[in-house]
C-alpha cells in the first residue's frame, strides 16, 4: 500500500468518475450524452416498438383481397352502403309519378280551334261579289268546290286535303249537324284529365262510344268528325315541376339508408375471406385496418417527441438534480422504453383474446418504479407517457388511456411513504387490490360493458405484474445505477455491509465515531427536513477511506505510538487528506450511490487540516512561507443539505470527543462554545457557500447537533465500588 499520493490529486465527482480511478471526467459533455441517448430511446427506440408490433400482426387490409387475419368488432359497428343507399333512394324517386294540373288553356284551345276549322268552312262557302258589265246591276255567285278547298288549304294546311274536301262536300245543313257534334264532343273530352302519354288510348277508348252517340249524317262520324277531333284533341294537364320534385325528394328521403351492422365479438371478416368495401370500412372505422411500419414510426416519434419537449423542462425546472444526473435521466429513458414494450405486449394478447385485456399493460410498475428510483414528480410525468403509448397502439385507447392515467397517479401515491421493504411489499399489494377496482369503474362508465370481467380480470393480472416487476427490478436497478432509494439506503444502513465490517475490524475507533455521525446527522436532517435516511447513511460511510492507513487517525491508535511525530507536517496533512480519497474509491468500487459518494467526498469540505499546517507555520524559518492550499482538503465544498449537516456533525463529534476524553465530561456551554467555534470557522471559510442549507436551518442544525451531543456527554457522577472501593462512571439517569 503506499503511504503517499500526489499532493495535488483531487477527488472525481462521484456521478462522472470513472470506476476504480480519480480521474476527472468532463461532466457536462457526459450528461449531456446521457441526456441525448435517453431522447433517442423515446424518440427512436420507442416508435421502433410500436412500429414491429405493426409489421407482425397490422398488415393493411385491401378491398377485393384476402384478409390477412380475422378481425372482431370490439363494438358494434354500423357502415352505410352509399352507393346502395344512393340507388335505393334513386329508384324511390323515379318511381314517384308526376303531378300534374289542368291546363286550362289547352282545354279552351281544342274548342276554339274546331270552331276555326268549321268557320273557315263556312267563310269559303259565302258568296262572292261578280263585277259587272256595264251598266249591269251586281251579281254574287257560290264559290266553286274547288275555289273552297283552295282557300281552306291556305287556312288549315294542318288538316289535309282529304277532310277539307269531305267538309267542303257537305251540304248546309249536314255541315251544321257535324260542327254542332264535333264541338259538343270535344267539350266532352276536353273536361277529362288527357296526359299527353294517355292521348292514343283515350282516342281509341273513348271517341267511338261518343261517336256513335252522336246523330252524325252518313259516314260524316269515319271520315270527318273522328280525323277532326283527333287532329285537335291535346293533352289537357301539364306536369308541375316543382311539385314533382317535391315529391320525389320526399320519396327519397324516406328511404332508410342501406347499412350492415356488426355487433361486438362479431368478426367482421375472417382470414382468408375476400374484404369487400363494406367490410373494410368497418374495420377501418374500429382503428384495426392496419397502417405501414414507415407511417407508424412517423406518427410515434412525432407523438414521442411531443412527450419529450413537454417533460424536459418540467424536469429540468422543478427536479435540476435529475437533469444534472446523466445517468438518472438514461434510466428514464430505458423506463419508458420498457413501458412501450409492455403495452406492445399487452396489445397482442388483446388481438389473441378481447379488448379488455389491454388493461394488463403493467403501467403501474413503471410508475412506481419511476417514483421510487427517481422522483415521485417523475412518476407522475410518466402519465404523459402512458397514456401516449396507449392512444397509439391501441385501436379504441379511450377508456384504457383514462385507466393508465388513474393507474399512474394511484400507484405513485402508494409509493410515498416508503420506509422499509415491508412498506414497498405493502403498497404493491395495495395497488394490486385496487387496479381491478379502477378497471371495474373506467368499463362500468365508458364501456363497453361487456367487457368488464375481461377488464378486471386483466387489471388483476396488472396488479401481480407490479408486485412482481417492482419487487424483483428495484434492487437490481438501484444497484446499475446507483440510486440513493429508501431501499437501497437501508441496506447500505445495515452494520454488516461489507465496507462497514471492514471499518469495524480495521479501524474501531473511526467505526464509532461514524456511528456517532450518523445519528447526529439523522438527527439534525430530520430537523430541517433534509432526507434524514441518506444522512445516517453517509454518516456511516463517510471515514471508510481511513481503512487504507487506520493507525494515521487519532482514534485507532490506542496503546501505539504517534506515527506522525516522526513525518513531516506536510506529509501527515496529505496522509490524513488521502483518506477523503482513498474513501471515495472505495465508495465508487462498491457501487454506493453517488449521494453518497458526494457526502464522502465532501465531508471536510476544503478547510485546511490546521493541526499540521501550525506544525508547518512552526517549523518553518523566517524566510520560508508555508502554502496553505497544501494544507487543504481536495474534496470540494458539499452541495447538498445532507452534506453540509455532515461536515458539522463530523467536526463537532470528534472535537467534542476529544475534549471528553481528556475531561472525563463536558457541560452544555463547553459543547454549545465548541460547536459554535466550528461553525463560524466555516461559514467564515465559505464551506457552506455552495449548500442548500440556509441560515435559519444552518441555525436549527447546530441547535440539534448540541442537543445531541449534550445527550451523549451529560454529566455523570461516580459512585463507590462496592469491593475494591475505586469509583466507577454510572449514567446520573440512573440514580
Amino acid at each position: 500500500m503506499t503511504l503517499l499520493r500526489s499532493d495535488t490529486a483531487t477527488v472525481a465527482h462521484p456521478d462522472v468518475a470513472d470506476e476504480g480511478t480519480n480521474t476527472l471526467v468532463s461532466a457536462p459533455r457526459q450528461v449531456v450524452l446521457y441526456r441525448l441517448a435517453s431522447a433517442a430511446l423515446a424518440i427512436i427506440v420507442v416508435p421502433l416498438i410500436v412500429a414491429l408490433a405493426v409489421a407482425a400482426d397490422d398488415e393493411p387490409f385491401h378491398e377485393g383481397e384476402p384478409a390477412p387475419r380475422t378481425v372482431f368488432a370490439t363494438e358494434r359497428v354500423r357502415v352505410v352502403d352509399e352507393p346502395a343507399t344512393d340507388t335505393a333512394r334513386r329508384t324511390a324517386a323515379e318511381s314517384v309519378e308526376p303531378i300534374f294540373v289542368f291546363d286550362r288553356a289547352a282545354q279552351t284551345r281544342i274548342v276554339n280551334d274546331l270552331r276555326t276549322v268549321f268557320d273557315d268552312v263556312a267563310f269559303a262557302r259565302e258568296p262572292v261579289d261578280i263585277e259587272p258589265e256595264g251598266e249591269e246591276a251586281p251579281t254574287t255567285r257560290v264559290p266553286t268546290v274547288d275555289e273552297q278547298l283552295e282557300y281552306l288549304l291556305v287556312e288549315q294546311p294542318q288538316i289535309g286535303g282529304q277532310l277539307l274536301t269531305a267538309l267542303v262536300r257537305l251540304s248546309d245543313g249536314d255541315l251544321e249537324t257535324v260542327e254542332r257534334e264535333t264541338i259538343a264532343i270535344a267539350q266532352e273530352l276536353a273536361r277529362q284529365r288527357i296526359v299527353e302519354d294517355e292521348l292514343p288510348q283515350l282516342i281509341e277508348d273513348d271517341l267511338p262510344g261518343e261517336l256513335a252517340l252522336r246523330p252524325l249524317p252518313g259516314d260524316t262520324a269515319a271520315t270527318i268528325v273522328a280525323p277532326l277531333i283527333e287532329a285537335n284533341i291535346r293533352p289537357t294537364v301539364t306536369v308541375d315541376p316543382d311539385a314533382t320534385a317535391a315529391a320525389r325528394e320526399r320519396a327519397a328521403e324516406a328511404v332508410p339508408e342501406v347499412a350492415r351492422i356488426w355487433l361486438a365479438e362479431q368478426a367482421i371478416v375472417r382470414e382468408g375471406e375476400i374484404v369487400d368495401a363494406m367490410a373494410l370500412r368497418a374495420i377501418e372505422r374500429l382503428g384495426a385496418g392496419g397502417e405501414s411500419a414507415l407511417r407508424t414510426i412517423v406518427r410515434a416519434a412525432l407523438a414521442m417527441l411531443l412527450a419529450t419537449l413537454v417533460l424536459a423542462p418540467v424536469i429540468q425546472k422543478l427536479l435540476p438534480k435529475i437533469w444534472e444526473s446523466g445517468k438518472r435521466m438514461l434510466l428514464l429513458g430505458l423506463l419508458v422504453t420498457a413501458h412501450a414494450a409492455l403495452v406492445v405486449g399487452a396489445t397482442l394478447i388483446t388481438d389473441a383474446t378481447s379488448p379488455g385485456w389491454a388493461y394488463a399493460a403493467p403501467t403501474g410498475a413503471v410508475a412506481m418504479l419511476a417514483a421510487l428510483l427517481l422522483h415521485p414528480i417523475v412518476g407522475i410525468a410518466m402519465m404523459l407517457p402512458a397514456t401516449v403509448l396507449v392512444l397509439l397502439v391501441l385501436p379504441h385507447p379511450g377508456p384504457v388511456a383514462l385507466f393508465a392515467a388513474a393507474v399512474v397517479l394511484i400507484s405513485v401515491a402508494l409509493t410515498s411513504r416508503i420506509e422499509q421493504r415491508s412498506d414497498l411489499r405493502s403498497a404493491t399489494i395495495r395497488a394490486a387490490v385496487a387496479y381491478p377496482v379502477l378497471a371495474a369503474i373506467t368499463v362500468t362508465v365508458f364501456g363497453p360493458s361487456d367487457e368488464l370481467f375481461a377488464a378486471v380480470a386483466a387489471a388483476g393480472i396488472h396488479g401481480l405484474f407490479t408486485l412482481i416487476i417492482v419487487q424483483g427490478a428495484m434492487p437490481f436497478l438501484e444497484t446499475l445505477f446507483r440510486l440513493p432509494t429508501v431501499t437501497a439506503l437501508l441496506d447500505l444502513a445495515d452494520r454488516n455491509h461489507p465496507l462497514l465490517r471492514e471499518l469495524e475490524g480495521k479501524a474501531l475507533g473511526s467505526y464509532n465515531h461514524s456511528v456517532m455521525v450518523a445519528a447526529l446527522t439523522e438527527r439534525a436532517c430530520r430537523a430541517v427536513g433534509a432526507n434524514s435516511l441518506l444522512g445516517s447513511v453517509a454518516g456511516l460511510y463517510h471515514d471508510i477511506g481511513k481503512v487504507r492507513q487506520p493507525h494515521y487517525f487519532i482514534e485507532n491508535q490506542q496503546g501505539i505510538a504517534n506515527p506522525h511525530d516522526e513525518l513531516e507536517p506536510i506529509i501527515s496533512a496529505i496522509i490524513i487528506q488521502n483518506h477523503v480519497i482513498d474513501g471515495v474509491e472505495m465508495a465508487v468500487k462498491h457501487r454506493l450511490p453517488p449521494e453518497v459518494v458526494e457526502c464522502i467526498r465532501t465531508h471536510h469540505g476544503t478547510m485546511v487540516v490546521s493541526y499540521f499546517y501550525d506544525r508547518a507555520v512552526r517549523a518553518a524559518n523566517e524566510d520560508e512561507v508555508v502554502d496553505e492550499e497544501q494544507f487543504r482538503y481536495k474534496g470540494g465544498k458539499p452541495r447538498s443539505k445532507e452534506a453540509a449537516i455532515l461536515v458539522l456533525a463530523d467536526c463537532s463529534e470528534a472535537t467534542t470527543r476529544a475534549m471528553a476524553m481528556n475531561r472525563g465530561t463536558l457541560p452544555r456551554e463547553d459543547i454549545e462554545t465548541t460547536v459554535d467555534r466550528l461553525l463560524a470557522e466555516r461559514v467564515t471559510d465559505g464551506q457552506f457557500d455552495e449548500s442548500d442549507l440556509t441560515f435559519r436551518e444552518l441555525a436549527t442544525v447546530r441547535d440539534t447537533v448540541v442537543g445531541s451531543l449534550v445527550g451523549i456527554y451529560h454529566p455523570r457522577i461516580p459512585y463507590p465500588a462496592k469491593a475494591a472501593g475505586q469509583a466507577v462512571v454510572e449514567d446520573a439517569g440512573a440514580s
